[in-house]
């Protein structure tokens, strides 16, 4: 009989043990969820995080390709456009971060979204073009910190702080 509970005993020590192992295990990998906050939204409780240089062309292709009535034909013509500018855009963007000279790229990153913004609204028309900077216009008012927006928005509807 005292073996029968020493067996029990011992089951359940191992048990206990690996449940508590394991946790920690899990525990060990899982990243601090401030972490994931400020990696998520740029350390703001209202969102406004950091976007990436090339973000502007990438939203711009999603909204094309999916929010533009274009046809087929004008997306083959705009690919080789968005991917151009993009990797200009990617390489000025490593020879900064190599050179350490972070100053420059403000310009260059300015000049290449202007003939960017150019080459696009060639292959497309003009009510496609207006259509596709209105898109933008109204993501950068979202995405803007609040004090920054030209109307004083927090970019949630109702323009206010919810508490």
């Amino acid at each position: 009989m005292t073996r029968k509970w020493f067996f029990i005993f011992t089951a359940l020590a191992i048990t206990a043990v690996t449940v508590f192992v394991s946790d920690q295990i899990t525990q060990a990998q899982r990243p601090d969820r401030s972490e994931m906050r400020d990696r998520h939204d740029g350390g703001r409780r209202g969102g406004g995080g950091r976007l990436s240089p090339t973000s502007f062309i990438d939203g711009s292709w999603a909204d094309l390709t999916f929010t533009v009535s274009v046809n087929d034909e004008t997306l083959l013509k705009a690919r080789p456009i968005y991917q151009k500018h993009r990797d200009n855009l990617a390489k000025a963007l490593r020879e900064a971060r190599e050179s350490g000279d972070f100053q420059g790229i403000r310009g260059i990153m300015m000049e290449i979204r202007s003939g960017f913004t150019a080459e696009r609204n060639a292959v497309l028309t003009d009510e496609q073009a207006s259509q596709l900077e209105e898109i933008q216009e109204k993501r950068m008012q979202q995405m803007m910190p609040r004090g920054q927006r030209p109307d004083g928005g927090s970019g949630r509807d109702g323009g206010g702080r919810r508490r």
